[in-house]
C-alpha cells in the first residue's frame, strides 16, 4: 500500500450571491480544488469520482451531509470537485450559514490518502 498526499481548498459565495455557487439557502455546487500526488511528489492523474470519498464532519447549524456531484480535471494531479447537499427521501437539502469541515479521502488501488478542508458558507 502506498501513500497519496492530498490537499484541498474550497470556496463558497462571498458577498453578493453568485449564480451556481454554494450560498445560504441554495443547493448549488461548492467547488473544492484537490491536489493528489504520490509519496514521491509525482502528480496522480486519471482518478474518477469513485476514487474520492467526502464526509461533512461539521456543518452549519441546520446544514446537511454532502455528496460529490462531479469530478473534473486531473491531468496534472489537480482535480475540481463539485459537492452539493444531499437529497434524502425526495427532499433536496440546502447550504446553511456557517463553517463546514470536510473529511476527504482518495484511493487509487491499494494507495490511500486523506485530508480535511474547512469552508465557510455565507
Amino acid at each position: 500500500m502506498g501513500r497519496l498526499v492530498v490537499e484541498a481548498r474550497g470556496t463558497a459565495a462571498e458577498g453578493p450571491i453568485v449564480q451556481r455557487v454554494a450560498a445560504v439557502g441554495n443547493s448549488d455546487p461548492m467547488s473544492l480544488i484537490v491536489s493528489v500526488t504520490d509519496a514521491d511528489g509525482v502528480p496522480v492523474s486519471g482518478l474518477t469520482a469513485a476514487d474520492f470519498f467526502i464526509d461533512a464532519k461539521r456543518v452549519g447549524a441546520g446544514g446537511s451531509q454532502v455528496e460529490i456531484a462531479m469530478v473534473g480535471g486531473g491531468q496534472r494531479g489537480d482535480y475540481a470537485l463539485e459537492i452539493v447537499p444531499v437529497t434524502y427521501q425526495g427532499t433536496q437539502y440546502t447550504w446553511a450559514y456557517g463553517r463546514y469541515i470536510f473529511f476527504l479521502a482518495v484511493t487509487r488501488g491499494p494507495d490511500q490518502g486523506q485530508t480535511v478542508c474547512a469552508v465557510f458558507v455565507y
